[in-house]
């Protein structure tokens, strides 16, 4: 059970914070800086600087330039912004449309002439993109970059546009990742390393990843950071952090509405991959649906918001509300019912936010934000990344729900000073469940491992609910050249996992067949249930010191700890007796893992000339490493969900048992063989002296502003990640199997299989510890160019070059030999990635907008399945890679997405309709298939998307 006390710990503790001078993480704020000059370029102390805009808490704030002429704002939430600099005997100057991001410092250089100080010169235009006090490498998606460009307007659409930034799976105009989870990589990184935020606070899934689908119009930016991150960024990947719409005195509202349907889709098979799909359709499909048109579509794709934020009492208390309805129809590639017709995956996505923020006095904030999600994905099969087949009744219905609730204070102490402290909880589920009316007690789940088709039912019902919170709270301290943060971060994490069996409820088991003749069964030790826990704290400092006038460095240090275990501190854990499994109970487990880590971040920038124009930038980073697909308590969790493999063949001559004895193709349990065993019990546990695993990354860059505030960048990056965590049998020596060279029968391939010593079937005596077997390393290249909207246009695009090398077998035992051409790339590993983004406002106030994307195609890992087939082994069936990863790969991606809106305006009113084109070009490319070698080999699982029309359009007040 979750224990219910967790939230009110959270605000008991938050409000504690409040009285000390504790700092806490970002919220999502940035600085406005720069350096005040007179005619002759001398620099200016003892100058004025007063900022202004409605979103200053407590009113406008004034500083003084220092004895170099700097002078700097902090802690500004994203907005525009204007300064003014004043000095006896001269004119003042203002400075305006200063646009602040999170995360970054906008530069505001001003110039004083001599003369009247009752005269004032006001200077228009777009503040410089490059940041010459920070490494952090960003990309703000602005709301107006939202409002622009061609996207599906989730948050993963939009990351693909974000130079240098690769997403694990591309769709078209949003059919898949409007609903489903994704990851977002740069430079090496993997989806575990990756962290999604809003305001600042995390809010990453209680199972990893994200269970949310946040609607991006809820939202005034999105700040993707993808390297350099400050100390009080735990994450070593990408951040997502998405800044939430503030209200104003000012009542303001937008709606909009966009959508599509199959009539607007194109066909963009050719007719070797339309013959290619035909032949990978099941018989019974064809038998019962001649006429059968292979290829995905989408039948309907719509989307309607609406968002408002005004006063409640003006000057005090202020809202924000938005909400959000979608639905997306699909039809899955390769996936048939027994009728002839295609797996439907339906979802519907209901979406609400609100913001409430209350000035309690001038110098103090408080706010609070509700979000909650319902995303139903009625009819789902595998998750972002498809790899196998679904009939209807094999798909899981997964009807998730989870919300979560944010509160934060703000107080600025003076003008050099403010404490914030918040609070997070996110708490939900997101059960897999089976089919409500489909799936019956008794019913048999039945794998194809040739075909890769999954019917029936699942092999289990999968639960998967939680809690996690977080406590933050920072200081922020300006000194003289030093601008100074340090805080603490605690975070609890709850998950409950389990599994539920359905052929001999709650226990069960899967038959697997080749190519329809029966070969194996996985016997669970279902039912389950558990509840991982981990506790995380943190402390850091972080220090941007202005060393010299043109040389700025970031110093950071940052301190973690994590403890976790399973179910209830000193509980015993217990395994429930099924008809495969006898019941037994194992010690509690506690302090795994009971770590400890510091991890330093360093940055230095140098303004070439001192003129906000150039700089250069060299970084060296530590992170603490993170699990790939799971959690630590889990590596040694005795009564988590296990199965073993028995045979279940064609019976031969005199066959007894371990195969189908009475010839009708379903497995029952008496003619199962011996089981290759359950890794069970205090079979798993950490080696003395593990680690924590670390990721280092070093990079050095130059930036370089371009006439029409175009940024230019160039930037080399490595990453290193060692001390991962490695499984290794002890039990079962690698000495212990013996070689045998084979011809497989499916496809011809004569591969090396090791088969276990009998007398060691079923023994498990694992030790996860720090291994370099799984070390990995990046080296890459970035060019990019930036520019923001101004003069009617805006750009943004990179090409990025790299190459990385990873141990792909994960946690597989470091025991087995099977496990062979273990090195290579990155399963999304993309040597060349190029992308281009731009708008432009047309006169009569029409807008273009478009963007250009290339892959290099997707590496492949090209296996073949040894079964009883072809030899019988101790441990009956074995996949293994037959050659390094990356031999073949798929098609390169070539996508053009462009789009096309004229604004209407009428008073108060603003109407933008559009329309919208992706997959211009109508590109039809394979972006999974099967890479088992035999008779199915090479077969499309997915293929992107064809041409898409969505209409559409915006209506702001």
């Amino acid at each position: 059970m979750i224990e219910r006390t967790v939230a009110r710990n959270i605000l008991l503790a938050a409000l504690s914070m409040i009285t000390l001078p504790l700092p806490a993480m970002a919220q999502g704020v940035g600085a406005i800086g720069g350096t005040v000059r007179d005619e002759s370029g001398a620099v200016m102390p003892g100058v004025t600087v007063t900022l202004s805009s409605p979103g200053v808490i407590g009113g406008d704030q004034s500083t003084v330039s220092d004895g170099t002429g700097a002078y700097q704002f902090t802690r500004l939430v994203p907005g525009t912004y204007s300064v003014k600099a004043e000095l006896q005997g001269f004119r003042a100057v203002i400075q305006e449309n200063i646009r602040v991001s999170a995360d970054n410092t906008s530069r505001a250089d001003l110039k004083l002439a001599v003369g009247d100080l009752a005269e004032t010169i006001t200077v228009t235009g777009s503040s410089p993109l490059l940041d010459t006090t920070s490494a952090l490498n960003q990309t703000v998606m602005s709301r107006e970059v939202l409002d622009t460009l061609p996207t599906a307007r989730d948050i993963f659409s939009i990351a693909r546009l974000a130079p240098a930034l690769t997403v694990g799976k591309l769709d078209v105009g949003g059919k898949d990742s409007l609903m489903n989870s994704n990851s977002v990589f740069i430079h090496g990184s993997t989806g575990a390393q990756q962290a999604f935020m809003v305001d600042g606070m995390d809010i990453t899934s209680y199972s990893g990843g994200i269970s949310f689908t946040m609607d991006s119009f809820a939202y005034q930016e999105i700040n993707y950071q993808g390297g350099n991150l400050p100390a009080e960024r735990a994450a070593a990947g990408v951040v997502s952090n998405m800044i939430t719409k503030t209200g104003t005195n000012r009542f303001r509202g937008s709606a909009a509405i966009n959508g599509t349907n199959s009539s607007l889709q194109s066909n963009n098979l050719s007719p070797a991959l339309k013959a290619q799909l035909l032949a990978g359709v099941p018989a019974f499909a064809k038998a019962a649906n001649p006429n059968i048109e292979p290829g995905a579509k989408t039948l309907k794709l719509w989307e309607s918001m609406v968002s408002s934020s005004g006063p409640v009492v003006r000057d005090r208390l202020w809202f924000v509300a938005s909400a959000k309805l979608a639905e997306v129809d699909t039809l899955r590639v390769g996936s048939y019912n027994a009728d002839g017709t295609q797996l439907l995956d339906d979802n519907q996505l209901r979406n609400l936010l609100g913001k409430a923020s209350w000035a309690v006095t001038n110098n103090n904030q408080l706010h609070f934000t509700y979000g909650w999600v319902h995303k139903g994905r009625y009819h789902q099969a595998g998750g972002p990344t498809v790899t196998q087949f679904f009939d209807t009744s094999a798909s899981f219905y997964n009807p998730s729900r989870n919300h979560y609730q944010l509160a934060r204070w703000t107080d600025v102490l003076s003008s050099r000073m403010v404490l914030d402290v918040a609070a997070i909880q996110h708490y939900g589920q997101t059960n897999r469940l089976f089919q409500p009316g489909l799936v019956e007690h008794g019913d048999i789940p039945r794998f194809d491992s040739v075909t890769l088709v999954n019917t029936v039912a699942p092999a289990n019902e999968e639960i998967n609910k939680g809690r996690r919170a977080e406590i933050a709270a920072n200081m922020s301290w300006v000194a003289a050249n030093h601008d100074i943060k340090f805080g603490y971060q605690f975070m609890r994490t709850v998950n409950v996992r389990g599994n539920v069996g359905i052929s001999n409820f709650p226990s069960g088991f899967r038959a697997v067949y080749r190519n329809g003749v029966p070969d194996s069964v996985n016997t669970y030790n279902t039912p389950t249930e558990y509840a991982r826990k981990t506790h995380e704290n943190a402390y850091y400092i972080q220090d941007k010191w202005r060393a010299a006038q043109k040389l700025t460095l970031n110093l950071g240090f940052r301190f973690e700890t994590i403890y976790g275990w399973i179910n209830g501190k000193g509980e015993q854990l217990c395994q429930q007796a099924t008809i495969f499994i006898a019941a037994q109970c194992f010690p509690a487990v506690e302090g795994a893992p009971d770590w400890k880590s510091p991890t330093p971040r360093f940055s230095a920038v140098y303004d070439l000339r001192g003129d906000g124009r150039t700089a250069l930038k060299f970084s060296a980073n530590r992170y603490r490493g993170f699990l790939q697909g799971g959690s630590y308590p889990d590596l040694v969790n005795p009564i988590k969900t296990a199965n073993d493999t028995r045979a279940w063949t064609v019976c031969a001559a005199g066959q007894t048992s371990g195969c189908d004895l009475n010839g009708d193709k379903i497995a029952q349990i008496n003619e199962f063989g011996p089981s290759t065993g359950f890794n069970l019990g205090t079979t798993n546990r950490f080696a003395a002296g593990v680690t924590w695993p670390k990721v280092n990354e070093l990079s050095a860059e130059v930036e370089q502003q371009l006439p029409g505030n175009v940024v230019f960048s160039v930037g080399y990056f490595y990453r290193s990640t060692f001390d991962q965590i490695g499984s290794t049998n002890v039990a079962v020596p690698r000495e212990s199997y013996t070689p045998i060279t084979i011809t497989e029968v499916s496809s011809g391939r004569t591969v090396t299989v090791y088969n276990q010593a009998a007398a060691l079937r079923g023994l498990f005596d694992v030790v996860y510890d720090n291994s370099d077997t799984l070390d990995e390393t990046f080296h890459g290249v970035d060019f990019s160019a930036q520019k923001r909207m101004s003069n009617r246009w805006m750009l943004m695009g990179s090409v990025s070059l790299g190459s990385n090398d990873t141990y792909i077998h994960g946690t597989g035992d470091l025991n087995n030999p099977n496990f062979q051409n273990g090195r290579g790339p990155e399963d999304l590993s993309i040597p060349v990635q190029a992308k281009v983004s731009a708008s432009y406002v047309l006169p009569y106030d029409m807008k273009l907008g478009a963007s250009a994307l290339h892959y290099t195609g997707w590496p492949d890992t090209n296996t073949v399945r040894v079964t009883a087939a072809t030899v019988r082994l101790t441990q009956v069936n074995q996949d293994i890679v037959v050659e390094p990863r990356a031999t073949t790969r798929k098609d390169d991606l070539n996508v053009v997405d462009i789009n096309f809106g004229k604004t209407l305006t009428r008073g108060r009113f603003k109407a933008e309709p559009r329309v919208e084109v992706f997959n211009l070009l109508n590109t039809g490319v394979i972006t999974s298939r099967i890479n088992q070698y035999g008779p199915t080999y090479g077969n499309a699982i997915e293929v992107y998307g064809g041409r898409t029309i969505k209409f559409g359009g915006n209506l702001n007040w």
